[in-house]
């Protein structure tokens, strides 16, 4: 289906109560006084000839930062609101492409208000969103807009747990190296793939499925996009902010089955608990990947990896790509910016950056980098920024994942007032957990002045972060005192 055809006849508009081609937009019909206008997606696809104006709330999101500027480029004039204080990498990309951020209001003449993930967080953007409402805006989800935009004749949806940036990046470089131009949006940038989010006009898109429930969407990320092609990593039960049971989150799953076409594929680990009651609900042919142990040569670190580029070759064998082509990208593949990135190497101290918040996570990552220094001593710096690790319910298991370790400097725990006060993870459910070897040091500069007196040659500093400035600050001033 090339963009002629996929986005023809595909309108925005609040109230529709047509057949849906896309998914359906804010239903609340604007007040008297404010007409319906409709917006053919075809615009958005192509530059048009006049552009729209279109405005993101909570726009420095990983997925509404780099949609933002993807936009941009394809000539419509954006603008977007958040916290007022942004940080990178966000803020770089919006003053680097001139993109305003909290500098202008909604009016009448707004065509489209995206809305980002973040918009529960903040009341600025709870209001500015309601102020859409009143003005008769047409308002859709971040997710809804990405389902929407990327439909295409071969949709590729990567789901899971864990490994699905990498495969989603790795699938998309398989795809670019092939000349297909593969529409594409994953969590972050690699080290190959400048931007983690680009709309073009082939009939391939490649997108990574998140099972979390955030902002204005009432299901799983993964259930609003298109899916021809499905790759499931792992139904592990990650985010207990949105499914208060692992019944509701293996649901998930097993509706996102039920979804995929007789004519496309389910791709899934075999190793999975769930991966044979899956392959029961799947109209389509069902593939295994990770059966056997293979060695696949790559420039990405541990067995974990190994088993994530087993799932590509499955999947793009499937697709019908030669093998020497899937292999030759592969192997040129770098990796993942903050994904078991090396930062350098100083005072014969190594330092890598991880993304990493969950228990499967930090094993796997703390294994590969054991695996590949298994001489040196591993000592973390972990901030807990994700969300379900303010249950000290979700710190099970830490002590096997963290075995590897010698040492882990716990940076501020968060909480939310939504977790109940005896639910809430302090830092002495995290010392149940790991006992000793670990410290908590909420303030940034003394864990500075920690590693300046402790980090030793032959040490390796592994940090885990989701992000915020002032880690990732603290972390370079670190490499930069052993310089």
């Amino acid at each position: 289906m090339a963009i002629n055809t996929v986005t023809l006849g595909l309108f925005l508009r609040i109230g529709d109560t047509t057949k849906e081609t896309c998914p359906p937009l804010n239903t609340t019909r604007p007040p008297a006084g404010h007409p319906m206008k409709k917006i053919n997606l075809k615009q958005i696809l192509v530059h048009p000839k006049k552009p729209l104006k279109i405005h993101v709330i909570a726009c420095a999101g990983h997925l509404s930062a780099p949609l933002s500027l993807s936009l941009k480029e394809l000539g419509h004039q954006v603008t977007g609101s958040d916290q007022e204080k942004i940080y990178p990498p966000a803020s770089t990309l919006f003053k680097r492409n001139k993109i305003p951020i909290n500098e202008s209001s909604l009016t009448s003449q707004t065509d489209l208000v995206i809305v980002g993930t973040a918009i529960n967080s903040f009341e600025k953007l709870k209001k500015e969103y309601q102020k859409a409402k009143s003005l008769g805006l047409k308002t859709i989800s971040v997710a809804k807009f990405v389902a929407t935009v990327f439909e295409r004749k071969n949709n590729i949806t990567i789901a899971g747990a864990y490994g699905k940036t990498t495969i989603t990046a790795l699938i998309t470089w398989v795809l670019k190296n092939l000349d297909l131009n593969p529409s594409y949006m994953f969590g972050t940038p690699t080290l190959d793939i400048k931007k983690s989010l680009k709309i073009s006009a082939s009939d391939w898109s490649v997108l990574e499925g998140d099972e979390s429930i955030h902002g204005l969407d009432t299901k799983a990320k993964f259930l609003y996009y298109p899916k021809k092609y499905v790759l499931i990593t792992s139904t592990y039960w990650e985010h207990k902010d949105s499914y208060t049971t692992s019944k509701e989150n293996l649901k998930a799953y097993q509706n996102l089955v039920k979804q995929i076409p007789p004519d496309g594929c389910l791709v899934i680990n075999k190793k999975d608990p769930h991966a044979q009651s899956l392959k029961k609900l799947c109209r389509a042919p069902v593939i295994f990947y990770n059966q056997t142990k293979k060695h696949y040569q790559t420039h990405l670190l541990g067995q974990h990896n190994q088993e994530n580029i087993d799932a590509v070759f499955a999947l793009c064998l499937h697709l019908g790509f030669k093998k020497q082509s899937i292999e030759k990208s592969i192997s040129q593949f770098r990796g993942l910016k903050r994904r078991l990135e090396k930062l350098g190497e100083h005072g014969n101290i190594v330092f890598y950056d991880d993304f990493a918040q969950s228990v499967p996570r930090f094993d796997s990552a703390l294994e590969a980098i054991k695996n590949k220094y298994p001489k040196r001593k591993i000592k973390v710096f972990f901030e807990p920024h994700a969300s379900h690790l303010q249950f000290k319910k979700n710190l099970r298991k830490l002590k096997t994942a963290f075995r590897k370790s010698e040492e882990v400097v716990l940076a501020k725990i968060s909480f939310s007032q939504k977790v109940k006060k005896q639910e809430r993870s302090t830092f002495k459910s995290y010392q149940e957990e790991l006992g000793n070897k670990i410290k908590y040091i909420p303030i940034y500069p003394q864990i500075l002045k920690h590693y300046q007196k402790t980090l030793k040659s032959g040490d390796l500093l592994l940090h885990f972060s989701s992000g915020g400035a002032e880690g990732l600050e603290t972390l370079k001033k670190i490499i930069n005192y052993f310089k």
